[in-house]
C-alpha cells in the first residue's frame, strides 16, 4: 500500500503500468506472470529488473495479479476479466477433458468454449479473441497445448516427454524416412529444451522396432507408413507373395528399395543363397519356391 502511494503521479511508474496494460490488451487480457514481465523487459523502455517490474505491476489497481489459485498459475489480467470467470472456465476445461479422455483440436475447442461462455458473458469482449484462449490455456495447471492440439498434460500427443515419443512426433512431422544421425537436429527444432545425443536416438530406434523400421544404411521409417522391415530374404518373400508371379531381378530390386536401402548385389546374393526359398525360372527371373 505504501508503494501504491508512490506510484500515483509518478510518470516513470505510470509508464510501466500503461505499457503493461497495452501488452495485456493486445494479448487477450491475460498473460502468465513471467511472460508479461519478460515482454516489458524486451521493450527496453525501463531500467527496472524483473523483481522491480513485478512489484510495480502488483501494486496497480487496474492490473490484477492472479495468485493462490489451485487451478491456475500466477498471471496478470485486466478488466472486464475477473478471477471467478477464469476459474469457472478452467473447471469447464478440466471437466471436458475428464469426460473426453483424449486431446482435441485447439481451434475446435476454442469454438466450444466460445459457444459455452459468450452468450452469458457478452460484456467480456476478450472472450471473442482467440489470443485470450491461447494465453489462458498456458496458465491452466495440468493442461498442455502442442502442435494444434490441447489436452491434459499426461496425453502423449500434447506433451511428448520421452525420447521415443519425441522421435515419433518428429518423424511424423517430417513424413518421410530419415537417417538416424539427422534426427537429433530435427528433434531440437520441436523440443529445444534439452540436448539430444545421437546414441540415445539410435538406441530408441533399435529398441522400439514395433514403431520404427530400419530401412538400411542408417535410415528409419515408421511402421504405420507400411514399412515392415526385416531381413532382405523376408522382404523378398513378402514381395513374391504379394505379386504372386515370377519376377525379374530388376523388379525385385525396385520393390526391395521401397523397404530397405540395399544394393542390387545384395538382392541377387539373397536369391542365390537361399535356394530352399527361391528358384530361378529363367535368366534373371526368380520365383518363390513352392
Amino acid at each position: 500500500m505504501r508503494f501504491r502511494r508512490l506510484i500515483v503521479g509518478n510518470d516513470t511508474y505510470m509508464n510501466v503500468l500503461n505499457e503493461a496494460k497495452k501488452i495485456l490488451d493486445a494479448h487477450g487480457g491475460v498473460l502468465a506472470e513471467d511472460v508479461l514481465v519478460s515482454k516489458l523487459i524486451n521493450r527496453n523502455l525501463f531500467k527496472f529488473n524483473k523483481a522491480e517490474l513485478r512489484l510495480i505491476l502488483i501494486s496497480d489497481f487496474d492490473v490484477t495479479y492472479l495468485k493462490r489459485n489451485k487451478y491456475l498459475y500466477k498471471a496478470f489480467y485486466i478488466e472486464p476479466l475477473y478471477e471467478d470467470l477464469l476459474t469457472k472456465m478452467v473447471l469447464f476445461v478440466n471437466d471436458y477433458f475428464a469426460k473426453r479422455g483424449k486431446s482435441q483440436d485447439l481451434y475446435e475447442f476454442i469454438a466450444i468454449l466460445k459457444d459455452a461462455f459468450l452468450k452469458e458473458y457478452r460484456e467480456v469482449g476478450y472472450l471473442r479473441n482467440d489470443l485470450f484462449y491461447m494465453n489462458f490455456f498456458s496458465i491452466i495447471r495440468g493442461i498442455c497445448v502442442f502442435d494444434g492440439k490441447i489436452g491434459f498434460s499426461d496425453y502423449p500427443d500434447v506433451n511428448p516427454k520421452t525420447m521415443k515419443l519425441k522421435i515419433y512426433y518428429t518423424m511424423k512431422r517430417l513424413n518421410k524416412p530419415v537417417h538416424f544421425q539427422e534426427l537429433p537436429a530435427k528433434i531440437l527444432d520441436w523440443f529445444p529444451e534439452k540436448s539430444v545425443k545421437i546414441n540415445t536416438v539410435h538406441n530408441e530406434l533399435v529398441k522400439n522396432n514395433e514403431i520404427f523400421v530400419n530401412l538400411g544404411l542408417g535410415r528409419y521409417g515408421l511402421k504405420e507408413w507400411g514399412y515392415e522391415g526385416g531381413l532382405v530374404k523376408d522382404i523378398l518373400v513378402r514381395i513374391f507373395e504379394k505379386n504372386g508371379r515370377p519376377m525379374t531381378v530388376k523388379e525385385l530390386c525396385k520393390e526391395v528399395l521401397k523397404e530397405k536401402m540395399v544394393s542390387p548385389n545384395t538382392v541377387m546374393l539373397n536369391l542365390q543363397k537361399f535356394k530352399e526359398m527361391f528358384e530361378r525360372v529363367d535368366k534373371g527371373v526368380y520365383q518363390l519356391k513352392k
